[in-house]
């Protein structure tokens, strides 16, 4: 008999319209039941035969192939959309992980960003990230759009549709599962979200480095509601689509089930009459429950981390803040820009444009143009210069949004304005603006293999990348020229009240101030024929009267005037600044810059050799009547592509008594590497050293070549501030007329013992010997002598490998500490809008700062001449405005850095951590800091012999080698033959103890009894105790200036045979550095292709 539960009821309702529909569409025969059509398979089966996807269709047509057999497009597309969910669901894991799992873990938004960062690099690093997501969700997005669309057309041949033109009538387009619907919903969610996390920061910082889960918390902190509300939408659609997908591909089909149009069941269910059973009706009742279960559970966990914990942050504090607030703001500004540029395509009223049928086309493209970026600050005396409709698209784009106003990040190459009838691209940088043509735009942001042939002949004088030079130069002169006038100002109250400096003393000459110059025939003569005299100077200061003291510079390679509109913008007490360039083209382009900022006043440009004009100022009797300036400068700025040593001979004669130098040395290859040892000998004087100390190295041998250039004409240098920055090196340098200074400088010079292919330890030798003694009278001089022998041998003393000489280099401090505060005290007050690398700016100078390892600061600053007499300038340190000079004596102790990676990759062992270094290094006793040219770098004034004691305990204690890690021969089998664990295996004693042992077991082997063996041992004794003696009478008989230096030779050896006895303990609560602030010390990339660019060619701007 027939069960009862396999006869198909009856059905209760049939849904006629539809049956109607499928009549009137396809007048053949319907198949008895239907395939998926959510599949695509429409093709029937003919009867007692399978069918197969490589058969003619019913209408005549073969399907779409790729020429393999058994497969379609649609098999293929549906694979590929398949399998581009793996690579983002691993991605989206290990997002899950850290957004919520880890924030649930550790309760904290820091300590979770501790392992963001982490994992970061596995998942988003900028070739990877698009790999694993961005690829395959376009992929993914594309071939389910393609999918349906060819779905589409099945099915409307399906009802009868047998021609294109048929399809297209129809227009049907299949019903969207929920799954679909999921996933299109996703997609603007998930692009809002890397809009804000990814493109927003790498448009504003250049880079997304600085977002984490902090940016999100003061993101959401910022507007809660509207966040929280993102979040909790974003988190269920992309959960529930990815559970819901992912149950597809494993046979659940609980979002992508197609249901009825309404509830009753007809034919687009089954066949006629079909209903499910009870089994199937729970199957998939349970199904649903576990898919949007789970997807339940994982979007509360996702929330609960995302938003219980990193939403309940709070907003950051600091710069950090501030750099966030840029990119919310930044944010807002895209938004209104498309606001502004829906409303100009939109606008029909061509009298609110004015003139709009002559200047339609050009007026439309610079509105588009300004507002797609941001909105230049142009003074306000060239906006009628401006092509008409421009001035009135800042109007209307400011009218809705205020921040359209705000200032163009670094490097805006693309505002276009009309000026003297051409159109230029303005940059704007602190409070100068430079016209460029379109093609010197392109050159100056492109690479030499992407210029077109018209591009590659411009001439390329702006670098957006030096805005960090700039800015530190702009604030430096500052502080320099705060210091000259404050010197002026006390020096002028000393002479009022008759002091010692008024020239009246008798039988004393008066010393020459700063801006009194001697002519060749000995008459003195103020060579500033623009300024007075400085006693005039001085006396009007301090009478009060509004004339302005002297402070002139001169920017020698000046290109397009970008340095000089900037000196003479940013700095008030600028009365004179002069732009040279050896270009026409360069002096064309600075005039017109001049011009658009309106400064001809200040600015004075001059066509000639910067060397032969700084020569000029030695005579300025002679000097042509046409040129700018005929004295000598306070501030002579050198920023030349490539090497500066051509300009230094000129410029040291041609800066003021106690002016600055700023020098700028793009040639790292040369003085920063050992590629070219020669040239670097040829332009400065000295041979490079190699490892990863080079470019302190390089920045010695700058200043050595400065100093031997300056010593020639009785000129000793100070270095203010030296710093090795991305691809080139900035030395602030003050010059000081000083014989008595000079004999300083060959004490001031080293030689340095390098270990460049073995461990990579150094030794310094100095070139002389200076120092201080007492006369018959007690009083205190300084004795110049020479300096002992090779302190190094041939093979370094720690590893046994060769050594190799670097030098002659500067030996003296890199920086003035007083210098370097007072700049900081500047960033306090420094305008953010104007100065966009602050953070930068601080982060290095503290660096800086920090790498003076003297315990006591204060020595180094003192008098202008040595400690053995009184200084002129003692006292000016009570007005804060005031740059104390250094001892010109002082030396370096302790130059150079080292890598931690570096020595432990010597040891082939582990890398130890910084806290873990430091702290073992003051627990012995030694001061430990870093260094500003390069991250992850050491500076200690502990011996080399202590460091590599600490690296063989970091392998003894935390980090063991395997056995035969170390092959014979190497600097790092050398280093660890000297560990306590060898030490301990060798025997004991001296030479001595060795013999008298020898001889006591001889006399037990050899003696016939017991008073023969008594009479032997006492004999050796006796010898043992007769050669001890003759020793020391051999040691007594030398000269006193022997025997100190055989003992200190002695004590020498026994410290160093002693490291091993060192406590050594790797407390990283010692060595961690807590501060208040997070500083910017190390500048990663900050845009593509970066660099010095390619020289100019002087070409194209006629």
């Amino acid at each position: 008999m027939t069960s009862k539960e396999s006869i198909s009821p009856k059905p209760k309702d049939i849904d006629t319209h539809s049956i109607t529909s499928m009549q009137e569409l396809d007048p053949s025969p319907v198949q008895d039941e239907f395939p998926d059509l959510e599949s695509g398979q429409y093709i029937f089966q003919s009867q007692g035969r399978p069918s197969k996807l490589g058969d003619i269709s019913k209408a005549g047509q073969p399907p779409f192939s790729l020429g393999l057999r058994g497969h379609n497009w649609d098999s293929w597309l549906s694979a590929l959309q398949r399998y581009s969910t793996y690579p983002p669901t691993l991605f989206f894991s290990l997002h899950f992980a850290n957004t919520s799992l880890f924030p649930l873990a550790t309760q904290s938004v820091p300590d979770s960003e501790t392992y963001l960062l982490l994992t970061r690099p596995i998942y988003q690093s900028p070739g990877l990230e698009h790999v694993v997501l961005t690829v395959p969700i376009l992929v993914h997005i594309a071939s389910g759009i393609v999918l349906r669309n060819i779905r589409s057309s099945r099915r409307a041949r399906l009802y009868g549709a047998e021609t294109r033109a048929q399809r297209h009538s129809l227009n049907f387009w299949p019903r969207m599962s929920l799954q679909a619907r999921l996933g299109y919903c996703f997609v603007p969610f998930l692009g809002a979200h890397v809009l804000v996390n990814r493109v927003t920061p790498l448009i504003v910082d250049g880079g997304s480095s600085g977002v984490g889960l902090g940016y999100v918390a003061h993101g959401i902190a910022r507007n809660p509601v509207f966040w929280n509300v993102y979040y909790v939408v974003l988190a269920a659609v992309g959960v529930w689509h990815i559970i819901g997908g992912w149950a597809a591909w494993m046979g659940w089909r609980v979002t992508t089930a197609q249901k009825g149009r309404g509830s009753k069941k007809g034919s687009l269910e089954g066949y006629l009459g079909y209903t499910e059973s009870e089994e199937q009706v729970k199957r998939k009742r349970k199904m649903r429950w576990i898919v949007n279960g789970v997807a339940a559970v994982g979007t509360a966990v996702w929330l609960a981390g995302a938003l219980g914990i990193v939403g309940r942050g709070g907003q950051g504090s600091g710069w950090e803040a501030s750099g966030w607030n840029e990119i919310y703001k930044q944010r807002k500004e895209e938004r209104d820009k498309l606001f502004c540029r829906g409303s100009l395509r939109h606008k029909k009223d061509a009298k609110e444009y004015g003139h709009v049928c002559h200047y339609r086309i050009s007026t439309l493209r610079l509105a588009f143009d300004f507002i797609r970026t941001n909105a230049l600050t142009f003074p306000r005396r060239e906006k009628s210069q401006l092509a008409p409709g421009f001035s009135f698209s800042i109007r209307y784009c400011s009218s809705r949004s205020s921040n359209m106003e705000a200032e163009s990040s670094p490097g805006i190459l693309n505002q276009l304005v009309q000026y003297d009838g051409k159109e230029y691209h303005a940059v704007k940088e602190g409070n100068a603006f430079i016209l460029n043509p379109p093609s010197q735009a392109a050159a100056s942001t492109g690479t030499r293999r992407n210029l077109k042939t018209e591009d590659e002949s411009q001439s390329v004088f702006y670098n957006p990348i030096q805005q960090f030079n700039r800015d530190l130069s702009v604030l430096a002169i500052k502080a320099y020229g705060e210091n000259v006038l404050a010197s002026k100002k006390r020096r002028a109250e000393r002479r009022q009240k008759g002091g010692a400096v008024d020239g009246k003393a008798k039988g004393k000459k008066r010393k020459r101030e700063d801006d009194d110059e001697e002519e060749p025939n000995g008459k003195r003569s103020n060579f500033d024929n623009q300024t007075p005299s400085s006693d005039h100077l001085d006396s009007e200061l301090l009478a009060g009267e509004n004339t302005t003291p002297s402070f002139t510079i001169l920017d020698a390679l000046s290109a397009t005037g970008l340095r000089a509109l900037r000196y003479a913008s940013e700095i008030p007490f600028a009365t004179c600044v002069v732009a040279n360039d050896l270009s026409s083209s360069a002096i064309k382009s600075m005039k017109l810059n001049i011009e658009y900022n309106g400064l001809g006043k200040l600015i004075q440009p001059n066509t000639g050799d910067a060397r032969t004009y700084m020569y000029s100022t030695l005579n300025p009797a002679n000097t042509q009547a046409s040129r700018p300036h005929t004295g000598k400068f306070d501030v002579i700025d050198l920023d030349p592509y490539g090497t500066a040593a051509p300009f230094m001979d000129s410029a040291v004669q041609a800066v003021k008594d106690g002016g600055l130098l700023c020098v700028t040395c793009t040639d790292a290859g040369v003085w920063a590497s050992n590629g070219y040892p020669e040239k670097s000998y040829a332009l400065y004087g000295g041979v490079p050293t190699k490892g990863t100390h080079s470019h302190e190295g390089g920045l010695r041998l700058i200043l050595h070549a400065l100093a031997l250039s300056a010593a020639k004409y009785g000129l000793a240098i100070e270095p203010l501030l030296s710093l090795s920055i991305d691809f080139y090196a900035r030395v602030f340098v003050r010059v000081h007329r000083s014989p008595a200074e000079v004999k300083f400088a060959s004490g001031n010079t080293m030689v340095v013992y390098n270990c460049d292919s073995g461990c990579g330890a150094w030794s310094t030798q100095p070139l002389t010997q200076t120092k201080p003694r007492l006369d018959k009278k007690g009083n205190p001089f300084y004795h110049y002598g020479f300096a002992q022998g090779p302190l190094a041998n041939t093979t370094c003393a720690h590893c046994g490998m060769k050594t190799h000489i670097g030098g002659p280099m500067w030996a003296g401090p890199l920086h003035n500490p007083q210098f370097i505060r007072r700049i900081l005290d500047m960033l306090l007050e420094a305008d953010r809008s104007v100065y966009q690398t602050v953070d930068r700016i601080e982060g290095m100078l503290t660096t800086a700062l920090e790498e003076d390892l003297t315990p006591n600061a204060s020595i180094r600053s003192g008098s202008s001449e040595p400690t053995i007499s009184k200084s002129k300038d003692v006292g000016l340190s009570e007005d804060p405005a005031i740059i104390p000079r250094m001892d010109p004596a002082l030396r370096e102790p302790y130059p150079f850095y080292f890598s931690l990676s570096a020595l432990s990759k010597v040891l082939h062992t582990s890398t130890i951590s910084f806290d873990a270094f430091r702290g073992a290094v003051r627990h012995l006793g030694y001061q430990c800091t870093r260094s500003h040219t390069k991250p992850n770098s050491i500076r200690t004034d502990a011996p080399w012999d202590v460091i590599w004691e600490i690296m063989r305990e970091w392998v003894r204690q935390k980090s063991p080698i395997k056995e035969n890690a170390l092959k014979p021969g190497t600097a790092g089998a050398a280093i660890m033959a000297k560990s306590r664990e060898n030490l301990q295996k060798l025997e004991e004693g001296d030479k001595n103890l060795r013999l008298l042992k020898q001889e006591i077991v001889f006399a037990a082997e050899n003696g016939k009894d017991i008073s023969d063996l008594v009479t032997k041992v006492e004999a050796a004794l006796y010898r043992s105790g007769f050669r001890q003696e003759l020793n020391q009478s051999e040691f007594d008989s030398r000269p006193a200036n022997m025997q100190k230096e055989a003992q200190n030779t002695n004590q020498a050896l026994t410290i160093k045979s002693n490291t091993s006895t060192l406590d050594v303990v790797f407390d990283e609560s010692l060595g961690r550095e807590v501060t208040k602030k997070r500083l910017v010390r190390y500048q990663i990339n900050p845009r593509a292709n970066w660099g010095p660019l390619n020289r100019a060619s002087g070409r194209g701007q006629g």
